[in-house]
């Protein structure tokens, strides 16, 4: 009888009884940390979208700044934007600015805007009253274009499903997001 603990003790190894619950355990732990991680990713791109509207606002405004120092006043323009091929083309879509502004607006941006972004700027009475900002090639932004909150999401918006960042408070068609849920 010694003899049989003594080898059951010598004995290496796993039963099989624990093999199943180290597998149960580690699939419990993956079905809570997968959702967690795509949240997360999902989460870290609307924030990416958002840094990038906020930044074409603020070049923007700075621009705007500089251009009527002299008492220039910008009002009731919207300016559509792309980057291609490393080329930012800006369009004045309804208004008129300054002869340097879109000059200017180009050379700020430039650097700041990644290849093929695409944004859509309202400005009223010399500021930036809001912005929308994609990154989806295939999509433009026109002065129809309106953003939704995500639901879940902080600070998360789309348009026809496709995320976009936005800044400023004069957005077509986005609310204030929904609280996140954790």
């Amino acid at each position: 009888m010694l003899n049989k603990i003594r080898k059951l003790r010598e004995k290496k190894g796993f039963t099989l009884v624990e093999l199943i619950v180290v597998i149960a355990i580690i699939a419990i732990l993956t079905a809570v940390i997968v959702p967690l991680v795509g949240r997360y990713s999902a989460q870290a791109t609307y924030t990416t979208l958002q840094d990038a509207a906020k930044t074409v606002s603020n070049n923007t405004n700075t621009v705007i700044s500089d251009v009527t120092m002299m008492g220039s006043v910008i009002s009731n323009v919207t300016i559509e934007g792309s980057k291609t091929g490393g080329t930012l083309s800006i369009t004045d879509s309804v208004g008129t600015t300054p002869a340097d502004f879109k000059t200017k607006l180009t050379t700020s941006l430039q650097d700041a805007v990644p290849d093929g972004a695409h944004f859509f700027i309202t400005i009223s009475t010399n500021t930036v009253s809001g912005v929308i900002y994609a990154t989806a090639s295939e999509f433009t932004l026109t002065a129809s274009t309106t953003a939704t909150a995500v639901a879940g999401f902080t600070d998360a918006y789309e348009v026809s499903g496709t995320p976009v960042g936005v800044a400023g408070n004069k957005i077509p068609g986005a609310a204030a997001p929904p609280a996140a849920t954790t």
